[in-house]
């Protein structure tokens, strides 16, 4: 993906959806008048000498610009954009420019520097970017058609949509409610040691409601998706989970992160007073949660061991899971998990990591039953309390604020309620989304857009001089079997299509935190109904309105919603060079992610099965270990980027830009040279590696950028850029940057 959303607790600036601020509107007119009216608000002599001053400089620059339109119109021919568009793009890169600095030295800075200066991070956000802007952008809209009054539709699932938005700005009876739903939530179950009465030989009960019913991941997590070993079908999956802070490294170096887990141990204690407890023994029993979740961390496999998927794939019967891992009776679990369906002992499961559920087994049978029982409950705990009321939200901000950096949130709450709206009923609303925004014409755009790229990228392919031919031609094979999405999936204009999506699903307008219960038992439903269904190709894994995309490797499918399909990523009536450097590089990402370290296990029909030559296979090793130790090199405030975790995301922005910029050199080819923007100083060609560059512009608080380091298998914005760029010829020629200058080290690791 272009950027990466996590589950649990995360850094909810996080647009995952990928993918906050609405970005300037001004043309290089209204900024003058603007900047003006608050120099002639000033009082002083100097200060008026100052504006005046001023005023003769932005008068120059206006007469520049009449000068340009003046010989513009005299002489036809000449090379220069003055549209209304071009003017605005182009006095929007220019604001985020530092020309103080050489673009051989440091282009994320050449190209960032200005914006950077213009973002100071917003309160309660632990990051600012493009993605960010848009997913704000985005909500805004979304607000505006969810809260019209005349509001009317012959779909009922955009009406529940409406409803459940609506619910979750009940504050006023929210506040009424306090805890008590969830505490009754908890007594339905069995109770809660925390809090009262517990019933102590009902570990599988509430492990089948806390997992089951309510969908939260203690030990494990089980879901229903595509086998990839044969993804025409689908099959139950097991993998590791149950952490709730973000990585298991905030567990093990407890030196490092003691603030950390002190701050979330004083969050275990609010939640568990907030329900009912006392504080002296809800803080020793929340002390033995957590050393039970350290013991998790530790028998937990880090992601960067986990890239090669053809290791940690293991598929067997429901009987043979149940001798590695005998703790639990995992056919009564998962027939409970996938009712009605009828599963036996037979039923095969792939297993992700047969190590880690042996380990979690034995966990199990060696704790005692009061804190698995807390445990359990924990997660429960931790999954709800966000549809409480304000005193839940604030014990959160605190240790928020302590693991990301984040101030006190200024999030409005109806920003809260579209993001969780996106969650429940998302295709619904991207319905409304898509009607109210979505260009047709951007659609045929960016199809033609991909075949560019596509194009563009088998026939670096035909150039490699390291790969075979058996599995250059099996590779061109793969890439022209990359079936892509573009936009929105058809069935949400069809109301009788989208309302069968959501069949099943009640909501009302006066109950959020039951509303939030209905999801998860809804969710649960969903997912048994698809263990019996082969995948269907058409499926959807963002909603419309998202500001991301990605690449699905069972389905060998490219998806680019409606959501990125927008400035700066695109606009059609923006330069080609822009274009081609924003969205053309994120569909080049995404079609280099099925030739990435992971990807390129997956064939054609999206099996994972071996079909690379062995000298082949070699030759792309050597070529990937280059590259992880680039990025390993890198440094955020004194801590080095992961290479290895970064591998694929590293492969596929290379793979991208190149794919992107060879497309740009086609359609020049065959459309001729495009004019320039106005007073930028730039080459078409420079443009397109600006272009590239400001898509990743990015402020973020040391906290969360350590985060990012220890969790995201995305690198860095800065390094997105830096590191890219220094591997690229292309841009390395056109902006003449020497050997040994920063941007050139001389080396350069590529791939595709």
């Amino acid at each position: 993906m272009v950027e990466y959303k996590r589950a649990k607790l995360r850094d909810e600036e996080a647009p995952e959806t990928p993918v906050e601020g609405r970005a300037t509107q001004d043309s290089l007119e209204v900024g003058f008048q603007k900047r003006t009216r608050r120099l002639l608000g000033s009082h002083t002599q100097l200060e008026l000498g100052l504006a005046g001053l001023s005023l003769v400089l932005a008068a120059l620059l206006l007469g520049c610009l009449v000068a340009l339109w003046v010989q513009y119109h005299r002489d036809p021919t000449h090379n220069i954009c003055l549209t209304e568009a071009c003017i605005r793009v182009a006095g929007k890169i220019l604001e985020s420019l530092d020309r103080g600095v050489s673009p051989c030295q440091d282009f994320y800075q050449f190209s960032c520097g200005g914006w950077i200066r213009r973002n100071p991070l917003p309160n309660g956000r632990s990051r600012w970017n493009t993605f960010n802007s848009l997913w704000d952008q985005n909500q805004a809209i979304l607000k505006h058609l969810l809260e019209n009054t005349t509001f009317n539709s012959s779909s009922e699932a955009e009406r529940k949509t409406r409803r459940f938005y609506l619910s979750c700005l009940q504050l006023e009876r929210i506040e009424k409610l306090g805890a008590q739903p969830l505490r009754d939530l908890i007594d339905k179950i069995g109770g809660w040691n925390i809090t009262g009465p517990w019933d102590e030989d009902n570990f599988m009960e509430v492990l089948k409601a806390v997992a089951g019913t309510y969908r939260a991941t203690p030990f494990f997590t089980v879901y229903v998706s595509a086998d990839s070993k044969s993804s025409n079908s689908n099959v139950i999956q097991v993998d590791q989970s149950g952490l709730f802070l973000p990585s298991r490294d905030y567990y093990l170096n407890r030196t490092a992160n003691e603030k950390v887990l002190t701050a979330y141990l004083d969050y275990m204690e609010e939640l568990g007073v907030l329900l009912g407890g006392q504080p002296a023994s809800t803080r020793e029993q929340m002390q033995q949660v957590l050393e039970l979740e350290i013991q998790l961390a530790n028998i937990t496999v880090p992601q960067d061991q986990r890239r090669d998927e053809e290791k940690i794939y293991h598929k067997m019967s429901i009987s043979e899971l149940q001798a590695l891992a005998p703790s639990m009776d995992w056919l009564e679990f998962l027939s409970f998990l996938l009712s009605p369906l009828e599963l036996g002992d037979s039923e095969p499961v792939v297993v992700y990591g047969t190590g880690y559920l042996q380990q979690v087994s034995e966990l199990i049978n060696r704790t005692e039953p009061s804190i698995l029982n807390n445990y359990l409950i924990w997660n429960l705990v931790q999954k709800t309390t966000s549809s409480l009321d304000q005193r839940f939200e604030s014990a959160q901000e605190k240790l928020l604020e302590t693991l990301y950096g984040t101030k006190k949130s200024c999030t409005p709450r109806w920003q809260t309620c579209i993001s969780n709206t996106d969650d429940a009923l998302g295709f619904a609303l991207g319905s409304l989304f898509v009607k109210a925004t979505f260009d047709r014409q951007s659609k045929e755009i960016a199809e033609g857009m991909i075949s560019e790229i596509r194009s563009a990228f088998e026939e670096t392919l035909g150039e490699l001089v390291w790969m075979d031919e058996k599995t250059r031609l099996a590779a061109k094979e793969k890439a022209d079997a990359i079936y892509d999405m573009i936009g929105f999936p058809d069935f949400i204009l069809e109301p009788k299509e989208l309302d069968d999506v959501y069949d099943g699903y009640e909501v009302s307008e006066d109950s959020f935190f039951q509303n939030m219960l209905n999801l998860y038992n809804f969710s649960a439903k969903v997912m048994a109904d698809q263990l019996r269904k082969p995948p269907s190709r058409d499926q959807w894994s963002m909603t419309p309105q998202t500001v991301n995309a990605y690449y699905l490797p069972t389905k060998n499918e490219i998806v680019f919603p409606a959501g990125i399909l927008q400035a700066p990523f695109y606009a059609h009536n923006h330069p080609k060079a822009l274009n081609f450097g924003g969205i053309g590089v994120v569909m080049g990402h995404e079609l280099t992610h099925a030739f990435d370290d992971q990807g390129r296990e997956y064939d054609k029909e999206g099996n994972l099965r071996p079909w690379w030559q062995n000298e082949s296979l070699t030759a792309f090793q050597n070529h990937t270990a280059c590259m992880e130790e680039q990025y390993s090199q890198y440094k955020v405030n004194g801590e080095r980027l992961n290479g290895l975790q970064t591998l694929g995301e590293n492969i596929a922005d290379n793979g991208g830009l190149k794919a992107a910029y060879n497309a740009y050199e086609a359609w020049l080819r065959t459309h001729g040279e495009e004019q320039q923007l106005p007073a930028v100083g730039l080459t078409n060609h420079q443009l397109f590696f600006v272009g590239f560059a400001q898509v990743w512009c990015s402020v973020r608080t040391p906290e969360s950028s350590h985060e990012g380091l220890v969790t995201d298998p995305h690198s860095p914005a800065r390094f997105r850029v830096l590191g890219t760029l220094s591997n690229s010829r292309d841009f390395l020629r056109h902006f003449g940057c020497p050997v040994g200058s920063p941007m050139n080290p001389g080396q350069l690791c590529e791939v595709w």
